[in-house]
């Protein structure tokens, strides 16, 4: 069991009065969640001095966790660990003296390759995917366990490299460009249903499902940022995959930090 926070955190700062009313905290009592779920709190009112309120969240771990805190919006903070949370674990949470706890699931680590034009997926350390199907073999990669063709961002839209989580899943979405600054007028605009969506940032970034990528999958980078699969390899993802699990966006060759596995000790 990870247990993270001491049970008399208390948010009235030192030798104030002035008190940080938390209105929820994210995992929500008895959530699964994936193995890199931050920890989410929400206050009633902005938050003025953030510096205060992050002391007076003050998240701790045993074995030890380290980890950081990153503000959405101003009254909305997360605490990332450096490290993933262990799988099938449960974890116990006293955040501003309200305990709770949730539980994780399997470590479902999806790390995309823009070179390579590949997302391997693995579970518990063990990669895993959709069942293949027969297909050409002129196609690098088919058939390697673990290991689904993708396209990724062309170069004027590129994927971000980075770590991500999945933040959530929708079976089907109308992907609008005008969310991403693109005028759906634009020859490069865009309007359309789209299956099998993860979400892992808020800004527009997903996993998802892209039929009409098929002949670029494992050969070109076609995307406007987001990471397309086939249908087969989308769904299988979907119906696989947690929210809180880590995406790792990378290039082939070139080390990108990125979070530790369970059981990593620090760096």
């Amino acid at each position: 069991m990870v247990v993270a926070g001491p049970a008399d955190v208390s948010l009235a700062a030192t030798n104030q009065s002035y008190r940080f009313a938390i209105a929820s905290v994210q995992p929500t009592l008895g959530q699964v969640v994936g193995v890199a779920h931050p920890v989410v709190v929400t206050f009633r009112a902005p938050v003025a001095n953030r510096h205060l309120a992050e002391n007076a969240i003050d998240v701790r771990s045993t074995p030890e966790m380290t980890g950081r805190f990153d503000w959405l919006e101003d009254n909305v903070v997360q605490w990332v660990p450096d490290r993933f949370w262990p799988a099938h674990s449960t974890v116990a949470l006293s955040v501003g003296g309200q305990p709770t706890k949730f539980k994780t699931g399997p470590a479902v680590i999806g790390i995309a390759d823009i070179s390579d034009h590949t997302f391997t997926v693995s579970i518990d350390g063990v990669a895993d995917g959709a069942p293949r199907r027969p297909a050409p073999h002129h196609r690098p990669h088919w058939g390697e366990e673990g290991v689904m063709l993708a396209s990724m961002g062309r170069p004027e839209y590129p994927t971000p490299v980075g770590s991500y989580t999945v933040l959530s899943k929708e079976r089907s979405v109308i992907m609008d460009s005008s969310s991403v600054g693109i005028p759906v007028t634009n020859p490069d605009g865009y309007r359309i249903p789209v299956e099998y969506a993860v979400r892992i940032t808020r800004h527009g970034l997903f996993v998802h499902s892209a039929p009409w990528a098929i002949n670029s999958l494992g050969s070109q980078n076609v995307s406007h940022g987001c990471i397309s699969l086939s249908p087969a390899d989308a769904e299988w993802y979907f119906n696989t995959v947690n929210i809180g699990d880590p995406v790792i966006v990378e290039e082939s060759g070139i080390e990108r930090p990125h979070r530790l596995p369970p059981g990593s000790p620090p760096r």
